[in-house]
């Protein structure tokens, strides 16, 4: 038997190493069995299994051969060499891939919404200079009516408001659903610049600059208009 040190450098201390002439005593009280030896011919053979008579699991992974290849035959033996673990490795191997491949899709697909969703994010400040206009539309012609609106009652003053902004928001609509439709970046880019081409649109704070430009340019030399200072 070896040394008290010598075990635990091997095993550890829940290991239980025996001499060889020990070994059949080792193997009738296990279940499981790993062969490694530098023995050039199996040490296990059929007729070794028979006597024992009790099912049992032998893992062979030595090179050459620790258990002989008929054992697997024998009723209650399951006996597995390394070629067997090379073919659950390999199968592992491709399922593992599989996954790959499906995650890939997976991160691809995610990828391209979040492109499709930034890209729509681009129609935001359209959509909101063309509900302006739609407003300003709709508060002049308002206005223009204002003489023969004069008769009508409080209530009756909201009815048509509520009615005009009701008209603005159902011709407005289909456009902002529009630019919730499920397709490819491109389209949907080129849908945000025909938006921009056929209203003549301009975000309102670029609307807002250039105003400020247009002012500062009537003014006199030296009373230009200062930019107006940054919030905290």
């Amino acid at each position: 038997m070896l040394r008290d040190d010598l075990v635990k450098a091997r095993g550890g201390k829940n290991a239980k190493v025996a001499p060889m002439d020990q070994m059949w005593d080792v193997i009738a009280e296990s279940d499981v069995v790993f062969a490694a030896t530098g023995a050039k011919d199996p040490i296990i053979t059929v007729a070794d299994i028979e006597k024992l008579g009790k099912k049992i699991m032998l893992v062979d992974i030595a090179v050459p051969r620790n258990v002989a290849a008929e054992c697997s035959e024998v009723q209650g033996c399951a006996s597995y060499s390394v070629d067997d673990l090379k073919k659950v490795v390999q199968a592992n191997a491709g399922k593992r891939q599989s996954e790959v491949l499906k995650a890939r899709k997976l991160i691809g697909d995610e990828v391209g919404k979040f492109k499709l969703w930034k890209a729509s994010q681009g129609a935001v400040p359209y959509l909101a200079a063309l509900q302006a206009m739609a407003e300003k539309i709709r508060r002049s012609e308002t206005e223009k009516m204002e003489r023969k609106l004069q008769g009508l009652h409080v209530k009756e003053r909201e009815a048509v408001d509520k009615l005009t902004r009701h008209i603005i928001d159902s011709v407005l609509r289909p456009v902002y659903y529009s630019m919730k439709d499920d397709e490819d970046v491109e389209a949907k880019k080129n849908k945000i610049l025909a938006l921009k081409n056929m209203f003549r649109l301009e975000p309102i704070y670029k609307r807002g600059m250039l105003a400020a430009q247009q002012e500062s340019k009537q003014l006199p030399p030296g009373r230009q208009a200062l930019p107006r200072p940054a919030r905290a």
